[in-house]
């Protein structure tokens, strides 16, 4: 018997329509089923046997968790999720997901597969966050990416970035972002940066919109560690975390991001191809009408 989880994006309506038939498919196949807190209220009453927990302990009761809404919703999930070793099946809402597999219509057939074994783990790196100021350290994690970025000021941010202690460079930009591999195709590849195929080890570090031409994305080591430091200025800056996690930091701050010693895992179908969904993703056409031989 299986627990699974289930996390959702609550505030998509569709959600209601999907939510009661899929647990009682699941109940009716002799599996258990939890869910958070905010999923249940005056507009779902779950069956008795479900259990319901706070979104921080569902983790501690899940062996699969279901992420239900989209890209942004796994990533919730995953920073919910945090060093448990529990996948994640990631069911979209709407368009194509890079992370969330599973169409809506396709979740029975998948979860057939899963319950029968017939599926992969596909283990993407977490960025691990340390943010230096006022005195001490807090450690954040990121699965897609961080970003430093002047915020409202009108000034252009100057940043510093050094790589396992050697200067790389003096930036001025819009900001800086430093992506996993998972991130590349995120906010990363918009300004401008490489796409990573998720399995290589490596942090790709991505100036926004910068005030020189000569400063380009570069792709490191994820053994490097990638500190960023700021020039003197009143403004505030704010470090965002994958787009849902937004410090106000000021320029004493010290960022510094490194390879979690931990991974997420994401449950893929056999028939799971990221060079498909790359091209669907990206619009990629075409047939040249070359052959071999």
């Amino acid at each position: 018997m299986t627990t699974f989880g289930i996390i959702a994006n609550y505030r998509k309506t569709e959600l209601w329509e999907i939510l009661p038939p899929l647990v009682q498919w699941l109940l009716d196949k002799g599996q258990q089923v939890a869910l958070t807190d905010r999923l249940v209220g005056s507009r779902y009453q779950a069956p008795k046997e479900v259990k319901i927990y706070s979104t921080a302990v569902i983790v501690k009761h899940a062996d699969i968790m279901l992420s239900i809404g989209g890209d942004g919703t796994l990533l919730s999930s995953a920073r919910i999720i945090g060093k448990a070793d529990v996948p994640i099946l990631g069911i979209h809402m709407g368009g194509l997901g890079f992370l969330a597999e599973v169409p809506v219509a396709g979740t029975y057939t998948a979860l057939e597969k899963v319950l029968a074994g017939d599926y992969q783990l596909d283990e993407r790196m977490v960025l691990a966050v340390d943010l230096q100021a006022a005195g001490k350290v807090q450690t954040y994690y990121a699965i897609n990416d961080l970003v430093v970025a002047r915020g409202a000021s009108p000034r252009l941010l100057k940043a510093r970035v050094e790589v396992s202690n050697r200067k790389l460079n003096e930036y001025v930009a819009d900001g800086l972002i430093v992506a996993t591999p998972t991130g590349s195709t995120a906010y990363s590849l918009a300004a401008g940066g490489p796409i990573v195929v998720p399995t290589l080890e490596a942090l790709t570090i991505t100036p926004i919109s910068p005030h020189s031409l000569s400063a380009r994305p570069i792709v490191v080591p994820s053994t490097d560690r990638v500190v960023i430091r700021f020039a003197e200025q009143e403004e505030k800056i704010a470090l965002i975390l994958d787009g849902q996690v937004m410090i106000d930091i000021d320029s004493k701050a010290v960022v510094t991001a490194r390879r979690a010693r931990w991974n997420i895992k994401l449950v893929r179908l056999a028939d799971w191809d990221y060079y498909q969904v790359l091209r669907t993703k990206m619009g990629w056409s075409g047939d040249t009408g070359g052959r071999n031989g």
